[in-house]
């Protein structure tokens, strides 16, 4: 795990060009969202350096937004949270710095309201970080990414299901 956070680390400085590039640095902010929870890696990491670099990656897409990187940007305020969504993944970061782009996309009509998606990605986030790997090394395709997106909110339909099969017991 300790080479995938210093990998995860590394690709957040990149400048992306092109969505795949969004997704691998979003699933490295998800990975290192993840590890600073665990004390194990919490000395090498800080929200001081994860959260400037979410707000830098939401400034390029929000400068960049004809090119398309990603498919939906939203920052609630209420929830000081800002919702990202790449390849049907809906990544979440709350408490980000708000720039003066930031802020002026938050008053525009361009911030349009979504509601979380109630996956919680930060658990398979060392899964994602390899998928997205494996699609920025074309190893994978976008389909296969998609693909992995529908099982996931499958098996989370099927689990939410079987949890309200067993309160009604």
């Amino acid at each position: 795990m300790e080479e995938l956070i210093e990998e995860a680390k590394l690709n957040i400085k990149q400048k992306p060009q092109y969505k795949d590039d969004v997704f691998l640095t979003l699933c490295s902010l998800n990975l290192l969202n993840a590890a600073i929870k665990m004390k194990k890696y919490q000395n090498g990491l800080s929200y001081g350096f994860i959260k400037p670099s979410v707000s830098k990656l939401v400034e390029f897409c929000i400068t960049h937004k004809d090119d398309k990187l990603t498919e939906e940007l939203y920052y609630s305020q209420t929830e000081r949270c800002m919702y990202i969504r790449s390849f049907g993944f809906q990544f979440s970061f709350h408490n980000i710095t708000i720039t003066e782009n930031i802020k002026r996309f938050i008053e525009s009509e361009l911030n349009v309201p979504v509601t979380w998606d109630r996956i919680r990605l930060q658990a398979i986030a060392k899964e994602l970080f390899i998928l997205a790997k494996k699609l920025k090394d074309k190893t994978i395709s976008d389909a296969e990414i998609t693909e992995y997106h529908h099982t996931l909110k499958r098996n989370i339909t099927i689990t939410a299901r079987l949890d309200w099969i067993i309160d009604d017991l």
